[in-house]
């Protein structure tokens, strides 16, 4: 099924998913994985959507798919609606640029589900009702990426409640994030040993423990990386990074450029 407006497209499909060629859209991208892992292919490197997970690709990313489990879901945002979303919520980046990784985010999955479920039973792509529903979920979306999409526009790694002992652990390292942490620190506050605390925390949020902080370290770094003249070493340092090199690391990865290169490319650097 193919639904398709001046806004964006929607695509579910079961069939040809062995199909994957490099391309790269003039659209945002979001990539819901329903049934299993989903695994694409950019140049920065291979991103894997585990179940429940999701990825957004930014407008003229090159990617592939390189592996799709029983249905390839996704949705094609175009820019302007994204920065209208972005203008009505009064975020000073009204374009703009999601990271490169995949999580779970309770409020994405329940937007998929309830489309998902509404088009089911519906008359198919061609019918008014479908058409016009497309319409008005991707502002829907529009504003749900922005919320829970982590990128330029964050300052904060996107909030997800998860059950109350992960809850607790979100909590604490929010509170403390720019200090040392071991996994064992995190699990004695969960109330549970490392391995089964590390297995929950995944299966809740789609990261891992440590990549959660490193990734909430990053984002917590953003607002002093764009909009102050303090250098890239004060602020990796003042965010909990061990080193300079931890910190361009991990945005190349994410970002595919530097803290330097993200501060000028935005347009922020003093």
């Amino acid at each position: 099924m193919i639904i398709n407006n001046d806004n964006g497209l929607l695509l579910m499909r079961h069939d040809r998913l062995g199909e994957g060629d490099w391309r790269s859209d003039s659209c945002y991208k979001l990539i819901f994985s329903l049934f299993g892992k989903t695994s694409y292919q950019t140049y920065p490197g291979d991103v894997t959507i585990d179940n429940d997970a999701f990825l957004i690709l930014n407008p003229s990313v090159e990617h592939k798919q390189i592996d799709v489990t029983q249905e390839k879901f996704l949705v094609e945002v175009q820019p302007r609606l994204l920065q209208d979303a972005a203008e009505q919520l009064g975020l000073k980046q009204t374009s703009p640029e999601f990271s490169l990784i995949s999580y779970k985010h309770p409020q994405i999955g329940k937007w998929v589900s309830f489309v998902r479920g509404f088009l089911s039973i519906h008359e198919g792509p061609d019918s008014a009702a479908s058409r016009f529903f497309l319409d008005n979920s991707l502002t829907q979306l529009s504003i749900i990426m922005l919320s829970y999409g982590a990128g330029s526009h964050q300052y904060e790694f996107p909030a997800a409640n998860g059950r109350d002992n992960i809850n607790d652990v979100l909590d604490a390292l929010k509170q403390s994030y720019n200090e040392k942490w071991t996994v064992d620190e995190m699990a004695t506050i969960a109330r549970m040993n490392k391995y089964q605390f590390s297995h929950l925390f995944k299966e809740e949020i789609g990261l891992s423990p440590y990549s959660w902080l490193q990734l909430y370290r990053l984002f917590r770094s953003q607002q002093a990386l764009l909009y102050t003249d303090k250098t890239i070493l004060f602020i990796a340092l003042q965010n909990g990074f061990n080193s300079v090199s931890a910190y361009n690391q991990l945005f190349k990865k994410i970002y595919n450029k530097t803290p330097t290169e993200f501060r000028h490319i935005h347009g922020f650097e003093n």
